[in-house]
């Protein structure tokens, strides 16, 4: 009997990210996005995956839901995918997708490959549990969970040698942080459950942990080294996290962001949390 593949997609994860929101989780939120100028982007996320698993040649029995949330982007991967349940197109929620988990599950699939972020795990998990083996595919902003695969090619590469070959399973955290405290600059995150995911862990992701007080000197001999690279004239881009925000503390810098995106000129704060325009 052939594998079969539950394959959700949630349409608006990481949208927020692109526009300096740092996440997208709330209806107001997702509006702010849409005002912003935020585009989709785990639509072409899953597409990659997708044809990474359709170049494989292996041939598996795909399971997902209407439109934007899978049928879509099997479509555009040159796959063909049994369509269940029923979505209103354009206005997809949480709800959609723990249903979309539910519905999925009582096809009998092998594994779900889930196209979002931590919120999206969080509520699949909420609906099914540990009762079917998970794969992310990377495309929220925050990504705090051991379940995604670190590239959108490397989770089709998983879901393949899972299904084809078999892959040992085991338990891997589902964290999610609060998006209220993260647009304020503060890390408060969560353990939402747990997940049974493939074990390729050179492919996917551990848990993200803060930043251990030991790590501090070394986050500092790095910093300094940064600093010396640092070239007259030339634009830098510092990423979200302690690490980079050592080297705005080697220079003085105290405006920072911790967890937003900043540019640096000639050792000065050129712009602060930027988003991706």
């Amino acid at each position: 009997m052939r594998k079969k593949l539950g394959l959700i997609v949630n349409p608006v994860a990481g949208m927020g990210g692109r526009v300096g929101l740092k996440g997208t989780d709330g209806s107001d939120i997702f509006a702010k996005a849409l005002e912003l100028g935020a585009k989709p982007g785990s639509p072409a996320r899953t597409v990659e995956a997708l044809r990474t698993i359709n170049r494989s040649g292996s041939k598996f029995d795909m399971v997902t839901y209407p439109r934007e949330m899978g049928e879509d982007e099997a479509r555009e991967a040159g796959l063909e995918a049994r369509v269940v349940g029923e979505i209103v197109s354009g206005e997809t929620s949480a709800e959609d997708t723990k249903r979309a988990a539910r519905e999925i599950l009582a096809e009998g699939v092998d594994l779900i490959l889930l196209a979002g972020g931590d919120g999206t795990i969080g509520d699949v998990i909420e609906s099914i549990d540990t009762r079917v083996p998970l794969l992310g595919i990377p495309c929220g902003v925050k990504l705090q969970s051991a379940v995604f695969a670190n590239t959108p090619d490397r989770a089709g590469d998983v879901a393949v040698r899972f299904l084809r070959d078999g892959l040992p399973l085991r338990e891997a955290e589902v964290v999610d942080i609060d998006e209220n405290s993260y647009r304020e600059g503060r890390l408060s995150a969560k353990i939402k459950g747990y997940a049974l995911i493939p074990y390729e862990p050179a492919m996917i992701q551990g848990t993200k942990h803060g930043s251990a007080s030991f790590e501090s000197e070394d986050q500092k001999a790095i910093a300094r080294w940064v600093v010396e690279l640092m070239e007259k004239g030339r634009i830098y881009v510092l990423g979200p996290g302690t690490t980079t925000r050592a080297v705005t503390e080697e220079l003085g810098i105290r405006d920072s962001t911790l967890l937003g995106v900043d540019l640096l000129l000639d050792h000065k704060l050129l712009a602060w949390d930027v988003n991706e325009r």
